[in-house]
């Protein structure tokens, strides 16, 4: 069983590899933490939890986390996701509250009080995570793995020529993530990118009308209506389940160990994530990072996952 903290900020993909999650036997979701990013974070806080009702699990506890970057000001991606952040989709207002505890300290917390047994996946900007190892830095020796999604390797941005989106947002936080001395995984869009969610797909998942795949529509239709036709692509790239999934199934992955910075003075290239693939005497490898990935099987098991849980 892997234990998780879900550091996110829902997002339509955000929403996918929430489901996943709670749909796969492997996965024991200790809390959802939420942080700013696709939309500002009362939006993501508020999906967090009108989604864990919409699954039936009002029993795991959301904790509304960083409003803004450390240092930049706030960068949103509603073009993608939709004002909200969850495309067409519009659920009710959440009965549910987030917990009184920040996401900060719940991510410290649930660390500390379970030494080597957490997994925490940052599937957003890495605001929280940067501020909960700069407040505790013990959690870098209690953590049992960092799986990130986050960066562009040996591909261009998504944001910018150069960067991905997460960390675009908040390069400041992405370095000290970086760099805090704990066993990461970044999964960048050198993988994610090869692994596509076809609207096809999405029909088929909710042809059985359940709530969640019919949610799963109305997040999908909106990139396939909006955003796919102004930017010239066709599929749904699963950025974060194949983040989420990773996390509990990383042989679906081929891994390296690399040295990787983030770029934070560049003019054209802030938030570039620099990978030393070649020069590991000089610069030894802080991470694993995936470099290729069996999309295929993780299709299967994303589509299969979902409709045994939620058809």
């Amino acid at each position: 069983m892997t234990r998780i903290i879900l550091d996110t900020d829902p997002g339509i993909d955000d929403a996918l590899a929430l489901f996943l999650a709670l749909a796969s036997p492997e996965v024991q979701l200790e809390a959802v933490t939420t942080v700013s990013g696709n939309v500002g974070v009362d939006f993501t806080t508020s999906n967090a939890l009108a989604l864990l009702e919409l699954a039936r699990r009002a029993d795991i506890p959301v904790a509304r986390g960083s409003a803004r970057p450390l240092l930049r000001p706030p960068v949103y991606a509603a073009y993608v996701h939709g004002s909200r952040g969850l495309g067409y989709l519009a659920l009710p207002a959440p009965e549910l509250s987030p917990v009184t505890s920040h996401a900060v300290d719940v991510i410290i917390e649930t660390i500390m009080n379970a030494p080597g047994e957490i997994t925490l996946v940052p599937v957003g900007p890495l605001t929280n995570v940067a501020l909960a190892v700069r407040r505790e830095p013990r959690i870098a020796e209690c953590m049992r793995e960092v799986v990130i999604m986050g960066g562009a390797l040996r591909v261009p941005g998504n944001t910018t020529p150069v960067a991905e989106f997460n960390i675009f947002v908040d390069p400041h936080a992405a370095h000290v993530v970086f760099h805090a001395g704990w066993p990461i995984r970044l999964v960048s869009l050198d993988t994610t990118m090869q692994v596509e969610l076809q609207r096809g797909q999405v029909d088929a998942l909710a042809a059985s009308g359940s709530p969640v795949t019919t949610a799963i529509k109305q997040m999908a239709d909106f990139y396939f209506d909006v955003f796919a036709p102004a930017y010239g692509v066709s599929a749904f790239h699963m950025h974060d389940p194949l983040c989420l999934a990773a996390a509990f199934m990383p042989d679906l992955l081929t891994w390296e160990s690399v040295y990787v910075d983030i770029e934070l003075q560049g003019a054209l290239t802030l938030g570039q994530t620099v990978a030393y693939f070649r020069d590991t005497d000089a610069r030894p490898p802080n991470m694993q990072v995936a470099v290729a990935v069996d999309a295929d099987r993780f299709m299967q098991l994303f589509l299969e996952r979902i409709r045994q849980r939620f058809g």
